[in-house]
């Protein structure tokens, strides 16, 4: 199945997505950026942050007192990175595209991620979320597609990557 993603001999990527499937890409960035603006504050971020030391306070404090910063700069330089990949992107024969580097389809897969880790949490996704045929009168019922898409992506991504 042929998929927005593909591969290059330079281990880079060509992307083709619809343009309102570009400007969601630059919505859920843009999310991010604000989300990495203050991720103590923003409520269901815990995913980004994952302890390193569940059962010992002290170590768990002095762990994310040396890296919660070079975590979140990391994150927030990903963003960047896809957001710039959206601007240079281009309209081509009806579609949006844009060529990745190697770097920049990493930078793309840590931001997809981050975002349907930050969505999840959100929405309480288990197992069964995955099975369950969405109701379109629920008041979760666009993030969740837009949770699954997210997915969508993150999966063809991942098997681009991988070749």
């Amino acid at each position: 199945m042929a998929g927005p993603f593909a591969r290059r001999r330079d281990a880079g990527l060509d992307v083709t997505l619809s343009e309102p499937e570009a400007e969601l890409i630059r919505s859920v960035a843009g999310q991010m950026e604000q989300v990495l603006e203050s991720p103590g504050e923003v409520p269901h971020t815990e995913r980004l942050f994952p302890p390193a030391y569940k059962d010992d306070p002290d170590a768990q404090a002095e762990y994310a007192r040396l890296m919660t910063g070079d975590l979140i700069d990391g994150k927030r330089n990903a963003v960047r990175s896809v957001l710039a990949t959206l601007d240079r992107g281009t309209i081509k024969r009806g579609a949006w595209r844009v060529r990745l580097s190697a770097d920049e389809a990493q930078d793309w897969l840590a931001v997809l991620n981050d975002a349907r880790l930050t969505l999840g949490t959100r929405l309480d996704v288990t197992e069964q979320t995955y099975d369950r045929v969405i109701d379109p009168e629920a008041p979760d019922a666009l993030a969740l597609e837009m949770f699954r898409y997210l997915g969508y992506l993150e999966e063809f991504l991942v098997a681009s990557l991988m070749g």
